[in-house]
């Protein structure tokens, strides 16, 4: 099917005059004769009016075969640009764009090794008086590679202030796991179903910022040690 009929197909699907269709373009009634009989095709210039009033892409337009992503207008321009080029245009075309191809390559793997993906708990722990974590579960972000990143079997988002100076709210925080911690160790705890980040106290767990008391630990408690704090992860570049 041409470049035409296609636009006939396409101006008749949607009930659309010559003259309706050519207002819309800014061109004359006759110009859209031309092009559906073949005459004539659009100008590159009206190209991106003829996909708007035709609400088309570039691939049922010039015929491309389906793609997973549709040609933007720019794309199909240098495709069409591309194949007017005589043979010598296309050697220097394709030499360049391979150039900038690995170049940009290379900048993308530099910056896929400075990433590390690691799972987060969807709830936060609490830096203050709880939160429930009985119903954690986890997704996955990239962050920057790290010693401590890579160490980290996962990840926990602060909600409050009681670990300030430490750590502050809304820190990522990283985590590895562990069923029990040293005295002084900052870790990631669950005491009756809500979530914890503080210092661990032997009997008690431990805030960082003076305005909050410390949490006593009984024999009646449920408590359970999550993992030890290791670092805050670094945003992925």
């Amino acid at each position: 099917m041409s470049i035409g009929e296609r636009i006939r197909a396409r101006r008749e699907e949607l009930g659309l005059s010559q003259a309706e269709l050519a207002k819309k373009i800014g061109i004359t009634q006759g110009s859209v004769g031309n092009y559906e009989s073949g005459v004539s095709n659009p100008k590159m210039e009206l190209v991106p009016k003829l996909f708007d009033a035709l609400e088309i892409d570039a691939n049922y337009l010039f015929g491309e075969a389906p793609r997973e992503h549709d040609f933007t207008y720019s794309e199909s321009l240098m495709i069409q640009k591309h194949r007017a080029l005589d043979e010598h245009g296309r050697k220097i075309v394709d030499f360049i764009l391979d150039e900038e191809f690995e170049r940009c390559s290379q900048i993308e793997s530099a910056k896929s090794e400075n990433r590390i993906e690691i799972r987060i708990s969807q709830l936060a722990a609490s830096a203050g008086t709880g939160d429930p974590l009985s119903d954690e579960g986890y997704e996955t972000i990239t962050v920057r590679r790290t010693p401590e990143s890579e160490r980290a079997d996962f990840a926990i988002r602060v909600n409050g202030d009681s670990m300030e100076t430490t750590y502050s709210d809304g820190d990522i925080l990283l985590v590895e796991s562990a069923p029990q911690i040293n005295v002084g160790d900052i870790g990631v705890f669950v005491v009756n179903g809500d979530g914890f980040v503080k210092e661990f106290g032997g009997d008690r767990l431990i805030s960082r910022n003076s305005a909050y008391a410390d949490i006593m630990l009984h024999d009646y408690d449920v408590v359970m040690c999550s993992g030890r704090v290791i670092g805050i992860a670094e945003p992925a570049e």
